[in-house]
């Protein structure tokens, strides 16, 4: 059996194996490539505070962007896995549609975005100077977009093979030349918050030319072909399968865009600049953190998606119990050590700023925030379970109670009702998120109970 060969079976393995297999360097993945926001972050804080804030006034944008990035590779690699269960040729094919949709989405993308900036830069910014920074990083990260979506979207291709490991070669090496050139295109060549986007692009086209090397050059177990990705023949069925999982995933995270745009309207009141900048920072922190749980629940994508497509209902029951338990423990490690280490993890933005309010406030934020970890390790699994069903309009149903519904309002609740400021902000996060999340794992379990019945009437 060739390596090929080998990684697709990694997926036809018994769940509580496939599940640790596919996700550690799924995990890798995901914080090298968080990495880029983080060290993006540290690097600018030295511009000052309106750099900062600049930079925090385009983050719920570039959530638009990985929302789309994300929910059709999602879409991709549920597709691709499901079909590789009973067609090879079928989900290659599917593999090289794939593509062409991340190619057009990032064109479509682009051209929104760079429309709408300027007024939604005015319109977030408290000061002109934020307004000028905000929009120097912006023009060239959304200018170079398709880099972006195509090393989303090769490496999703790659992972519904049961690919993980060259996928997280390929991203580490971008991180570490972005780390390497930020201080570079920011100080040394005075490009300021623009370099650091120029930095981010360049970093993400060298990750994914390399991953499309090994996609078409017949390095991986799905063969692309160029031909194939700009065919005037397509076929209809398989964009629709991508993007009836797809689309949902994506609106999913942009309900989480949505409700990004809130908590800043709420901060933005609460804490002007300030708010707006211990905010920003210190979530990317949190994102980070989470990052093994949602590395576990992405897991279980193409997993669930081969046993889905193999009817074997039995192992998707215990693709979800493993991720759930294996999520559950990796929170409440993450959980502890961001607790006890806040305020030294909030000190890396002490190596470019030394404003001590700054960076009181990003540990503050991290010691209430990292609850929310626990909760969300019953929710994600359940939530990408349904992604790997194929069933995106349950996935986004739960996102949006999850983040619009409960996280909004508990925030909104506890910061300005009850007027417990920034703190009660913070503390709202866990609240909402920790009640969608639980409810989600209740239904999740009936839901797959269910699915096992009505396969059993069709059979």
């Amino acid at each position: 059996m060739g390596s090929d060969e080998k990684r697709i079976e990694i997926l036809r393995s018994d769940p509580k194996q496939s599940v640790l297999r596919m996700a550690v360097p799924i995990m890798v993945t995901m914080i090298f490539t968080s990495l880029y926001n983080v060290v993006d972050g540290i690097w600018i804080a030295g511009l000052g505070e309106h750099a900062i804030a600049g930079i925090g006034i385009v983050t719920p944008l570039w959530m638009v962007i990985t929302a789309l990035s994300n929910g059709l590779s999602h879409g991709a690699t549920s597709a691709i896995s499901r079909y590789a269960a009973t067609d090879k040729a079928k989900a290659e094919r599917a593999s090289e549609h794939a593509v062409m949709v991340y190619l057009a989405a990032g064109a479509a993308l682009t051209i929104v975005l760079l429309a709408v900036l300027k007024p939604y830069i005015n319109y977030y910014a408290v000061s002109a100077q934020t307004a000028q920074e905000a929009m120097a990083y912006s023009l060239p990260l959304f200018g170079g977009l398709i880099s972006v979506t195509l090393s989303f979207g090769i490496a999703a291709i790659m992972r519904a093979e049961g690919d993980t490991k060259r996928p997280m070669y390929a991203m580490t090496l971008g991180v570490v030349l972005n780390g390497l050139l930020d201080p570079v295109f920011i100080y040394t060549l005075g490009w300021g918050a623009a370099g650091a986007a120029v930095s981010t692009v360049f970093t993400s086209f060298i990750s994914a030319a390399i991953m499309a090397w090994w996609i078409t050059k017949r390095k991986s177990y799905f063969c692309v072909k160029m031909k194939g990705i700009f065919s005037r023949h397509y076929d209809k069925t398989i964009i629709k399968d991508i993007l009836t999982t797809g689309i949902p995933a994506s609106f999913e995270l942009l309900m989480m865009s949505i409700a990004s745009f809130c908590f800043y309207s709420i901060i933005r009141n609460l804490g002007d600049d300030y708010g707006v900048s211990v905010y920003s920072s210190g979530y990317r922190l949190y994102l980070i953190a989470l990052m093994p749980v949602t590395a576990i629940s992405l897991a279980a994508v193409p997993i669930i998606g081969m046993h889905f497509g193999g009817k074997n209902i039995e192992w998707v029951r215990r693709a979800h119990w493993f991720c759930t338990h294996y999520a559950l423990g990796c929170a409440a490690v993450t959980t502890l050590i961001m607790v006890v280490f806040a305020h030294h993890f909030a000190s890396l933005f002490a190596l470019t700023n030394d404003d001590t309010k700054f960076i009181d406030g990003i540990a503050d934020f991290i010691r209430v925030t990292s609850f929310c970890i626990p909760f969300l390790a019953i929710g994600l699994p359940s939530t990408f379970m349904y992604l790997g069903l194929g069933k995106g309009r349950m996935s986004l149903m739960w996102t949006t109670i999850n983040e619009v519904v409960c996280a909004v309002p508990a925030t909104y609740l506890l910061g300005v009702v009850m007027g417990y400021g920034l703190p009660g902000v913070w503390l709202g996060f866990v609240v909402g998120r920790g009640l969608a999340s639980t409810c989600n794992y209740i239904f999740s379990r009936r839901y797959i109970n269910h699915l096992g019945i009505n396969i059993q009437k069709h059979e």
